[in-house]
């Protein structure tokens, strides 16, 4: 190995603060950002912490092997990666913030060499930009393709627990219940509701099930379907089922598709529904009385 490499490494490893505390010095004062030069000392540990173990990674490079470079990489990345995802940094901030600290590293390593001026070759100097910059690289997409599965995978957690809170069934009695649906319903959220009044209707040991779409603006053929194949099963299984609410433009859109709605019963509202099947929910304050 060349020993200018491991007294460049040295210079850079000794005290990582004075470039930290260089970085540091040009954070704005964003309150909303992790960057933020606000008063917020557990923040600004964390990055002191995390720009210590990045310096150390990016350069030993000078004196250790690709694979293992490329290793502390990605533990870094990883590291990084799911802490800013969790502060919801955007992730062109932290690009800047990597182009920012690009630049006073390289400036450390001019110092070295302006320091050691005579001992240090042409050669030597292009090698180690080459070297770095394409760390730098490295770093910066092994960084970003992490952030990206962090940021997924937290979105898919989001949608799995919207999904289970979109469908839910209100029980009525033992064995009546009610599913008002709200929103868009796409081929995949009707997936899901199907898999979820499924479930639901067999632990509330329901007879009767009333759909209200009252709150449903768009209903396509696909969508239909779903929904039919939902009424279909939960007859298997033993449960009527009975729509309710179903708007005005969506009955259009309904008949110019040739969505057919005739074989379940319906009602244009759901009070209209509960009447219709002889069902009267008791007056609370009444009951009181």
């Amino acid at each position: 190995m060349n020993p200018n490499n491991q007294k460049l490494y040295d210079f850079i490893t000794e005290d990582p603060s004075i470039l930290t505390n260089k970085w540091l010095s040009k954070r704005a004062n964003d309150p909303t950002s992790v960057y933020s030069s606000c008063d917020n000392h557990r923040a600004e540990d964390r990055l002191r912490e995390q720009n210590g173990l990045f310096i150390r990674t990016v350069a030993s490079v000078l004196v250790t092997s690709e694979n293992e470079v490329n290793q502390e990489i990605k533990t870094w990345a990883q590291a990084v990666a799911m802490d800013r995802v969790e502060t919801r940094t955007p992730l062109h901030e932290v690009i800047h913030q990597f182009k920012v600290f690009r630049g006073i590293f390289w400036e450390h390593v001019h110092l070295f060499v302006m320091e050691n001026k005579g001992e240090i070759s042409d050669t030597e100097i292009l090698h180690w930009s080459t070297l770095i910059h394409s760390t730098f690289d490295t770093i910066i997409e092994t960084f970003a393709e992490e952030y990206y599965n962090y940021y997924n995978d937290r979105i898919s957690v989001q949608s799995e627990l919207i999904n289970e809170l979109s469908a839910p069934i209100i029980p009525l009695s033992d064995s009546i219940g009610v599913l008002p649906l709200v929103g868009d319903i796409d081929t995949q959220r009707a997936k899901h509701i199907t898999e979820s009044v499924l479930m639901q209707s067999k632990d509330y040991h329901l007879t009767h099930l009333f759909i209200d779409l009252s709150g449903v603006s768009i209903i396509d053929t696909m969508v239909a379907n779903q929904l039919f194949q939902i009424i279909d099963i939960l007859k298997l299984i033993g449960v009527k089922v009975h729509i309710s609410g179903i708007r005005p433009e969506i009955a259009q859109t309904a008949v110019q598709l040739g969505i057919n709605f005739h074989k379940v019963p319906t009602q244009a509202t759901l009070k209209q529904a509960l009447k219709a099947n002889k069902i009267v929910l008791s007056n609370t304050i009444d009951d009181q009385k």
